[in-house]
């Protein structure tokens, strides 16, 4: 046993790309399942224009009502279609959900390294790593969500690159995490964040670790440097500020706390405007969508980190630097989207960059218990113990993968029981498939039974219709949608209940998804 042990030690690397690999042909062969967003097309469209801009002069670009949105990845999806000669919208959107996913793969593997020095354990690091991929709502999102996700996994680099920097802060790492800082900036500006930290624990750490006065002047040589390329490479990937950075820098910063989206959205049971959302409403959808073993061993976490700050500041600072990196990450986006009262869409997909330091939290709460484990108990009794925490941990971990497997590719909606004791009360409280990717599977079912040549659809909302770029050139040929005033025309009626809870009043059920036993999804035989 122990020279097995020594063993996956000195091979642990192996261990390590096989968990990668695995990872990698899961997400190679299941990207093809997702379904379509509301989001899919409208970044599509401003890919293509900002491309013309910077390709051709066209000034559309700077009269769209989005022109201050985060250009760089839908940009990078635009040069990737143009390359590779893509002209038929289903290879397009599967392009594009399979590039968003490699994106994220890749986000991983920076969050095993930074969760591997972190713990100083490649063991901890590949749990914090299967952590975040057994996160359904965020699994599911890897591959389809244009926005978000991208900004979730810069960020992931991004904080690798910072504490690399902070740790060597040297020349090179100064310019890499520059670029990284300005690329995440130019998908989302709320990616600002990421500087101001830099700012915020350079400038600490000349005023507690107090460096000596030669390494003081490259300290700031670097800085200046990080500075000077952040804000070339911010301009250089985002061709709306070409113009005129500092003013549509500004414009892009004010539009972003107060994004001019007028919806209603069902939480706890209400519906509610976007423009009115309470202040509990992303801590209440963060607690309700995330396992629940995350959040207890997050706030655990939390708790010995916060505990050790308030005993001994200066020296928490010094020994636990990229916790209190953590916590801020955490706290700090929450805090400002509730202080400023922002518009929020659809649960907390635009929050969900601040799902990373959860699980890494988790890890530090999981590391506490089990060494309050060792301390408290002694002998069999602490054998016991530690065995009855090892099975809960993996009991959760496998009822999780369970879910995401027998429910793909609807992992999108997940949710715990803290959500309700079944899915008929979320669904009463909550907004399930609320961005309709649960249309594909309708329409496929749809065009698999029905022979006719011809087929007259309604749909519920216009999710409906953009699932049908992503089907085959002759399937799409065959559906005809059709108006609310001319209803009586279609065959059939589908709906993923979105701003509709409640059941249909028809009869003729031709087709459903559910999950736990409620619909998510249906089709109408009229």
């Amino acid at each position: 046993m122990v020279k097995i042990k020594i063993l996956i030690e000195e091979k642990y690397k192996i261990l390590v790309c096989l968990f990668f690999m695995v990872f990698l042909l899961i997400g190679i062969f299941i990207f093809k399942d997702f379904g379509m967003t509301w989001d899919d097309q409208a970044q599509r469209d401003y890919g293509v224009t900002v491309i013309r801009y910077v390709m051709e002069g066209d000034q559309e670009l700077l009269n769209i009502k989005n022109k201050y949105h985060g250009p760089f990845f839908t940009m990078l999806l635009t040069v990737i279609e143009k390359i590779l000669h893509l002209t038929d919208s289903r290879y397009i959107y599967l392009m594009r959900h399979l590039v968003t996913f490699l994106l994220f793969y890749t986000s991983v593997f920076f969050f095993y390294r930074l969760c591997k020095y972190r713990f100083n354990s490649w063991k901890i690091g590949l749990l914090g790593s299967l952590f975040l991929i057994l996160s359904p709502r965020i699994f599911a999102h890897s591959f389809y969500n244009p926005k978000d996700l991208p900004f979730l996994s810069m960020f992931i680099i991004s904080i690798y690159t910072l504490v690399s920097y902070l740790n060597r802060k040297t020349l090179p790492r100064a310019a890499i995490h520059a670029l990284i800082c300005a690329l995440l900036i130019d998908i989302r500006i709320l990616g600002i964040i990421v500087p101001l930290f830099t700012v915020i624990f350079l400038f600490a750490d000349l005023l507690i670790i107090k460096p000596i006065k030669i390494k003081n002047k490259k300290i700031i040589g670097s800085f200046l440097l990080y500075m000077a390329l952040l804000i070339s490479f911010t301009i250089l990937f985002w061709p709306t500020l070409w113009e005129n950075p500092v003013y549509h820098f500004i414009e892009a910063f004010k539009e972003m706390s107060r994004y001019p989206w007028i919806g209603s959205m069902l939480y706890l049971g209400d519906y509610i405007s976007s423009l009115r959302v309470p202040w509990h409403y992303i801590p209440i959808w963060i607690l309700v969508t995330t396992p629940l073993l995350y959040t207890a061993l997050f706030l655990i976490g939390c708790f010995s980190v916060i505990k050790l700050l308030f005993k001994n500041p200066k020296q928490c600072y010094i020994n636990r630097r990229d916790d209190l990196i953590f916590i801020l990450w955490f706290f700090l986006p929450l805090a400002s989207i509730i202080i400023l009262k922002s518009v929020v869409h659809d649960a907390w997909r635009h929050m969900l960059f601040i799902y990373p330091p959860i699980v890494i939290l988790s890890l530090e709460g999981l590391i506490y218990l089990s060494k309050s484990i060792k301390i408290k108990f002694k002998g069999l009794s602490y054998r016991v113990i530690n065995i009855i925490f090892i099975l809960i941990i993996a009991s959760s971990l496998i009822h999780t993968a369970q879910f995401m497997i027998r429910y793909h590719p609807h992992q999108n909606v997940y949710f715990n029981i803290l959500a309700g004791k079944n899915m008929k009360e979320v669904k009463n409280s909550f907004e399930l498939d609320y961005w309709g990717l649960s249309y594909r599977q309708a329409l496929e079912y749809i065009l698999k039974n029905d022979k006719d040549k011809v087929i007259k659809i309604y749909v519920a909302n216009a999710c409906g219709w953009y699932n049908s770029l992503i089907l085959p050139s002759d399937d799409r040929k065959r559906l005809v949608y059709v108006k609310r005033d001319s209803l009586d025309e279609a065959k059939y009626f589908i709906s993923n209940y979105r701003w509709h809870k409640d059941e249909y009043p028809y009869e003729d059920e031709y087709f459903s998804i559910k999950i736990g036993g409620t619909k998510i999804m249906v089709v109408y035989r009229l």
